[in-house]
Order: C-alpha cells, then structure tokens, then sequence
C-alpha cells in the first residue's frame, strides 16, 4: 500500500496540473465597445479649413489656437467650401461623374453638420465652375438663408439657392461677370468683365435682382485679383489691382465704393504702373490680400518685380491702417507665401500658407504662433461667424 500511494497521489496532480494551468493562462471578458462619433466644439473665428482641390479627398480644418488639426470635410476634386454664418454648416459646390472619370455629370451642393460633419443634404444644381484654386465660387448670405454659387451650364449665371427649401430656387444670368460669394445680409456679389462687380439681391422680392457698380478696374490692362477679401456678416470686401490700387466695397442696399489708393505711395514708394520694365513692390500670388474691419487691419503680399508678376509668392507682409491708410509694419517672410487670411474677430490670427506648411501669427503683433506641417496646397477659409 505504501508503494501504491505515491504514485496515486502523484498521478492525480498531474491530472490536476493541466487544468489548472488552463484556467490560469485563459483570457479576460472581452469588453463590447459602444460606436460613436466625437463631436466637434462650436465653430471658431479661430478656425482655419486649409483646402487641397486639386487633388482632392479632404479639406483640413485646424484650431489656430492650438494648431491642432480638429477634423476633414471628404470632398471631390475641385470642389469648392463655405461656412455658413452662424456656424451650424459647412456647405460645398461638388461635382461627381457616374463612371469616376467620365459619365453623365451630377452637381450638387452638399450640407455638412458642422459639429459632426456628416452629410445632412445634398442639393442639385444645374451646374457649376469646374476650377480649382478660386476661393469665391460659391458663399452664404450674412443671414444664413441663401447660397450663391458660379456656374457656366449654359452660359455664366448664378444659382441661387434656398437654404431652407433644400433647392435651386432661381438661376440669373450674368452676361460678362464671374466668381461669386455672400456680400451683406441677403446678397451676393460678382466681377464682370467691364471692371465693374455685380450686386445679387434676394430679399423679400419674388424674383433676384442684380445691380452693378461703376467701373473701378481694367480687366485687360490692370486686372483685380479674383480672390478678394470679403465678409458676408459686416457686407464689406476689399479688391486690389495687379498694380496695386486697393478699392474697398460695401452693401448698404446698393453697391457702394470707396476711393482707389495706392499701397506703394502709402509705402513711400512710386505708385505702381502698369508700364513694363519699372521695376518696383508689387502684390502677387494666389491668394494675396486680408482684411479684418473690427482690428482695422489690410494685409498684404508684396514681392519686387515688375507689372505682371502678380503670380510671384509674397517676400514681404504690409500691414495697413485701413482707415487710415497707414503703413503699419512690414515684416520678412518666412519663405514663398502665396495664401495669406484672417479671422474676423477683435483679436484676430493671421494665416499664411506656403507649399504644403501653414504659418499662424498673432495678426496685430505679427508674432509667429504655430507652424503646421503638411496642412494642405490650396485655399485658406476662415468661416466669418458671428450672431
């Protein structure tokens, strides 16, 4: 029996071991996670959506604050973004092919949810502006019931678009005239050939009404440059010449403008001419002016050349006194600037964006805040919210 025991014993714990090894070794409960979406905060002054259209896939939206990147509207190559007034939507000008690349053509404006930025409405247009790198092909009225976007289908017109229907509810033509953004409470504004800018009412009228300024460019020998300086909530735009000749614009019913000046003489320097060879500062690149009305604030992209190089990056920020028409500051860039914007408030950021890296200054002390890396290639749009 003594002999017998031990083996006993000694095969029931082997038996045992195994066992108890597994339960040991056994992993925990797995946790069944709930799927949710991160809410966005509300829409920020601060905020910059840096696009990319000519690739297409994304728009950034980035914190200047923090110079964190927030989140990514999908979008279609050469599509084109607003930002509704009271910061409840994003809105872009889209258009996709059934078969990619060919097929029958569809336009649409897409609804964002600008909290989420998932897709709350998609509304046709007849058509639109195929073209990428222009920042006003489409803009929301100051009172967040109307878009207005470009298009060419059959020739240059406007849709206008009930925000609240869901719907194209009048396409005016505009024989002439190009680009278009919000201006004002319940209007829009475009550029016509003639040198004069079209005024795009709705108001309570059943049908728009379009007025046009007087003349104040030459679209043959002293061009503006399309991508002007506009805010649809205060109805104020700022244009510039190639030359360098600023005009300021303002809704007041009517489409008001103010007395052409020149940002070389506000310099100490000889106004700009249109005269080949004299070689002097000049504004260029793609996207070369901003405007804050609250800080008083014109800034401008200035590089030394000749008329004509109005494509040049910027070497030199101008900072103006607008009312005044003061020089305030200039200051050396940090490289080729060719997208320069503003936010709209009382103590405003300053973008810039070169290739690829956005830079964010304090606008009023010109203090560099934040570089960001790989931030996109295309426009600058800082939504212009407010009450």
């Amino acid at each position: 029996m003594k002999r017998l025991f031990g083996p006993l014993i000694a095969a029931s714990l082997m038996s045992v071991s195994p066992l108890a090894s597994a339960q040991d070794d056994a992993p925990a409960p797995l946790e069944v996670e709930d799927s949710d979406t991160l809410a966005l905060p509300d829409v920020s002054p601060h905020w910059i959506i840096t696009e990319d259209n000519w690739a297409g896939g994304a728009n950034r939206i980035f914190d200047g604050e923090t110079g964190k990147m927030l989140g990514q509207l999908h979008i279609t190559q050469l599509a084109s973004t607003a930002a509704d007034p009271a910061g409840r939507y994003f809105y872009t000008a889209e258009t996709v092919w059934t078969k990619h690349n060919r097929g029958t053509r569809q336009d649409y404006l897409t609804v964002r949810d600008a909290k989420t930025l998932k897709v709350l409405r998609e509304i046709s247009l007849p058509g639109r502006l195929l073209v990428g790198n222009r920042k006003n092909l489409v803009g929301i009225s100051g009172d967040g019931r109307h878009a207005f976007v470009y298009n060419m289908d059959p020739a240059n017109s406007i849709a206008v678009v009930g925000l609240g229907a869901g719907r194209v509810t009048k396409t005016v033509e505009v024989p002439g005239c190009s680009l278009v953004t919000g201006f004002g409470k319940d209007g829009g504004i475009t550029l016509c050939s003639d040198g004069t800018a079209g005024l795009v009412s709705v108001g309570q009228r059943k049908e728009p009404v379009v007025t046009t300024s007087e003349a104040f460019f030459s679209a043959e020998n002293d061009p503006v440059f399309d991508n002007f300086a506009v805010n649809a909530l205060t109805a104020e735009a700022v244009f510039l010449t190639y030359s360098g000749k600023v005009v300021s614009a303002s809704n007041k019913g009517t489409l008001k403008l103010g007395e052409p000046w020149s940002l070389q003489e506000a310099a100490g320097y000889p106004v700009g001419t249109t005269a080949p060879l004299n070689v002097n500062w000049y504004p260029g690149g793609r996207q070369p002016l901003a405007y804050n009305s609250r800080a008083d604030r014109l800034f401008v992209l200035m590089h030394m050349g000749e008329f004509w190089s109005q494509k040049v990056p910027g070497q030199e920020i101008w900072v103006f006194e607008a009312s005044t028409r003061k020089l305030l500051k200039r200051v050396k860039l940090p490289g080729s600037i060719t997208d320069l914007a503003v936010s709209q408030d009382a103590a405003p950021l300053l973008f810039l964006g070169s290739e690829g890296t956005l830079f964010v200054w304090d606008a009023l002390t010109l203090e560099p805040k934040h570089e960001i890396e790989e931030a996109g290639h295309g426009m600058l749009l800082v939504p212009a919210v407010g009450p």
